[in-house]
């Protein structure tokens, strides 16, 4: 099972979360993040055409999301509609791994600005872990539907952490429109 713990660190971290009209984002304040075994994750915050509707004609330019631990490797990710429970197409991928700083909220501006067309958006953080350790943060939830989904490279598979865990809580993740 798959616990979470407090990031020893949160309390230094001093940088502002994004917030706002122009924010995707269904999580709170950082409040800490789960302890994960060794292997390839992607925390996703997923947002149906319900959300991303009132941003269409707009640009998603920036993604922001919580770090507490560094892991061994980081990327940001876009996908499309899904299936069920799975994303769809990877609209755009960025290897961070370099860029990443933590504990801290980072942002990685998009090379090419996201049109949002009113469809469904996965926003994701892929990160590997060479060790059993915490690096994605969340808030203390409780959970909002779309909030908390997450691949597992160790079964291949995509859940809510809700329904891995019976946590409840959203990533540290967030989508900035623009323009």
């Amino acid at each position: 099972m798959l616990a979470l713990v407090f990031f020893s660190a949160c309390q230094k971290d001093n940088s502002p979360a994004p917030s706002g009209d122009n924010v995707l984002s269904y999580d709170g304040a950082n409040a800490t993040g789960p302890v994960l075994s060794a292997g390839d994750y992607e925390a996703a915050a997923r947002f149906p055409a319900s959300e991303t509707g009132a941003y269409q004609g707009k640009n998603l330019i920036e993604v922001s999301w919580f770090m507490g631990i560094e892991p061994a490797s980081c990327k940001v990710r876009l996908y499309g509609p899904g299936n069920g429970g799975e994303p769809g197409q990877l609209l755009y991928s960025a290897d961070v791994t370099d860029r990443v700083q933590a504990p801290a909220w980072n942002t990685h501006e998009l090379r090419n600005p996201l049109p949002l067309d009113g469809e469904e958006l996965w926003i994701s953080i892929a990160f590997t872990h060479p060790v059993r350790q915490q690096s994605i943060g969340c808030d203390a939830g409780p959970n909002v539907p779309g909030g908390d989904w997450l691949f597992s490279g160790n079964d291949g598979e995509w859940s809510t952490y809700e329904q891995r865990t019976g946590e409840s809580v959203n990533w540290n993740i967030r989508g900035i429109v623009g323009e």
